[in-house]
């Protein structure tokens, strides 16, 4: 049997079925946050005070979507934005204590189900699997 080599379409898809596992990972685990919304608290708990564009360009996600995103974190408490004194037209965004708690939250999730990808894998298939993904990511940035 051949095997399916439309590796566009497995990985796109094997994305989906992760982003998805991984939101309702969240929200069984009373995580009230997105895997997308949880990469802007990680980032924040980093470095407090990013500004959008810094935080769009380093989770490679375009400004508009970047700012539904930080609207809705940020009409739930999670942060909040401070105008630039240097700048008018941009913001630093900071983490609030219920976006450092939502963000550990979300951490634990995360670790659990990074635990689970690797069930039922060698170690060899795991660091394999790895040295792929890294390659690509290489290849195309």
């Amino acid at each position: 049997m051949k095997t399916d080599d439309r590796l566009i379409y497995l990985i796109l898809t094997a994305q989906q079925t992760l982003r998805t596992h991984l939101n309702n990972a969240l929200a069984a685990g009373g995580v009230r946050v997105t895997i997308a919304q949880s990469g802007i608290l990680f980032l924040l708990k980093q470095k407090d005070g990013r500004t959008m564009t810094e935080l769009s360009r380093i989770l490679g996600i375009d400004n508009s979507t970047l700012t539904g995103l930080t609207d809705r974190l940020e009409k739930a408490g999670m942060v909040k934005r401070s105008a630039n004194p240097g700048d008018r037209r941009s913001s630093h965004i900071y983490i609030t204590q219920e976006g450092t708690e939502q963000a550990e939250g979300a951490k634990g999730v995360i670790h659990n189900v990074n635990d689970r990808i690797k069930e039922g894998f060698s170690t060899a298939e795991v660091d394999a699997f790895k040295a792929v993904l890294g390659a690509f990511t290489t290849k195309f940035n």
